[in-house]
């Protein structure tokens, strides 16, 4: 799949902006080089009741709950991609620069940002997805290439 068609697809599904990458910043991702670990370092503050969309049927849930059922049908996908998780814990505040109100911190590694990539391309996470997006209020990712641990 090219740049391009690969952009339409993650654009089209995860949407532009908001809680998931802007066109810019996935084109940004799929120039990363192909080889080398990638980290993401990801900051999530959860809405006290998960919100879905209409026609998503899903019984009332807290943005826990919801975030916790993503978990469970992202975190196989994340390991079949060569991924695994550095860290998932809860936000104990910032110890330099201005204070945060975030709930939970997740470092991701993964051996390539193609790797990283065909996550999001990945139609079993897609399934799960919507129990991200339900779940949280922001999510803000940080990349960094490079050797991880």
């Amino acid at each position: 799949m090219t740049h391009r068609k690969t952009l339409k697809n993650l654009t089209q599904f995860f949407g532009d902006g908001g809680n998931m990458p802007t066109s810019a910043q996935w084109r940004a991702l799929l120039e990363l080089p192909e080889e080398g670990p990638l980290a993401a370092v990801n900051f999530v503050k959860l809405r006290p009741q998960a919100v879905y969309a209409s026609g998503e049927n899903e019984p009332s849930r807290t943005g826990l709950e919801a975030l916790m059922l993503y978990s469970e049908g992202s975190l196989p996908r994340v390991n079949a991609m060569g991924g695994s998780f550095l860290l998932q814990g809860l936000h104990q505040g910032a110890i330099i620069g201005a204070p945060t109100d975030l709930d939970l911190v997740i470092v991701g590694n993964f051996p390539s940002a193609q790797a990283y990539v065909s996550l999001f391309l990945d139609p079993d996470y897609r399934a799960a997805f919507m129990h991200r997006r339900a779940a949280v209020e922001s999510w803000k990712a940080v990349l960094s290439t490079g050797v991880v641990g």
